[in-house]
């Protein structure tokens, strides 16, 4: 829905939201308030058309002569749309014609409107008190999350979409800049306790086997594989002290410490890849061992580690290439900590 709503309002330069100007609303943005769907439109037109009122609140005049500005439909006060405020009022009581523009109200210099019967009509009256016609035309602006935004963006309309959330305090250690997508996600995933362990297909009625896939000494669980299992932590412990970390085998434990780690912003960087690198790996060489019966031992996933890391870090090279020697440097001269 972003997407389309980013594409109506206005992308400049688009051949489509041209003819859609022109084509459907005959070059008048306040028609889209009003236009009723019908078969003969598109598809993306007639879903355009669906989602109006989620956008509506977003999409304000700027009031200058007032003449394309619409009374009822338009965006023009903080009451919202007229329609909609004063649809408890009776028209006659109004005595505003449907399609009245704010320029119909105003006659040499001030407004002339119908005496007000009701306590939102008086409203309606203190709000246009607020507003004075000029000489430039009207004018469209994004009003977003209460703020005027001189532009717009997918990110902006997508952040006002979706629903408002506390701020997570791991999020800088799972979603942090230059992490491998795929690891972060899986990460995000297990930090959720969302990935199928076996305790959870076991709660889901599954039959399987409760123990370990890479221990085969205790039952699996997300804070299990990482890492009271003896398999996983002698992996991650490897990995760990090669990045001058103090490694838990805790979960909880491990989270906060990687929150609170007030190394160099570069060390960091490090652990955190090679944190999710090793969380993928472990995960990666579990399902292995169930789908595939492909058993690699702690040597072999530390060397499937130590690649992915260095891959990672010389992928920054022509972007930055200070970041990526840093990281490389950090890297090799802790390598004698790896096992061979």
């Amino acid at each position: 829905m972003a997407k389309l709503i980013w594409l109506l309002f206005f992308r400049s330069g688009s051949v489509w939201v041209a003819w859609f100007s022109a084509a459907v609303l005959s070059d008048n943005l306040s028609k889209f308030w009003t236009l009723k769907p019908n078969s003969k439109y598109s598809w993306i037109t007639n879903k355009l058309l669906k989602i109006r009122d989620s956008v509506y609140p977003w999409i304000k005049v700027n009031v200058g002569d007032g003449s394309s500005c619409q009374f009822w439909t338009d965006h023009w006060s903080k009451l919202g749309r007229m329609e909609t405020y004063l649809s408890g009022v009776g028209l006659y009581q109004i005595g505003i014609p449907r399609g009245a523009r704010l320029a119909d109200l105003w006659r040499r210099g001030d407004w002339r409107l119908p005496p007000a019967r009701s306590d939102a009509l008086v409203n309606v009256h203190i709000e246009l008190s607020t507003i004075t016609l000029l000489q430039h035309p009207d004018s469209y602006c994004w009003w977003i999350d209460d703020h005027l935004k001189d532009s717009h963006t997918t990110g902006n309309i997508c952040s006002a979409l979706k629903e408002k959330l506390p701020t997570v305090p791991w999020h800088s250690i799972v979603w942090f800049s230059g992490g491998i997508p795929k690891h972060k996600f899986l990460t995000w995933l297990f930090v959720l306790n969302r990935c199928p362990t076996r305790d959870r297909m076991l709660n889901w009625g599954l039959q399987v086997d409760s123990y370990c896939l890479l221990c085969a000494a205790e039952p699996e669980s997300r804070d299990h594989l990482f890492f009271d299992c003896s398999f996983a932590w002698l992996v991650w412990r490897t990995v760990a002290e090669r990045c001058l970390f103090t490694p838990s085998r805790s979960w909880s434990v491990k989270l906060q410490s990687l929150l609170s780690f007030r190394g160099p912003r570069v060390l960091k960087k490090l652990l955190l890849l090679a944190w999710q690198a090793t969380i993928y790996t472990l995960w990666t060489e579990s399902n292995y061992r169930l789908h595939r019966n492909n058993y690699k031992s702690s040597d072999l996933l530390l060397r499937q580690i130590d690649n992915i890391v260095r891959n990672k870090a010389s992928s920054f090279r022509d972007m930055n290439p200070t970041l990526s020697l840093d990281l490389l440097h950090l890297w090799f001269s802790n390598y004698a900590r790896m096992i061979p």
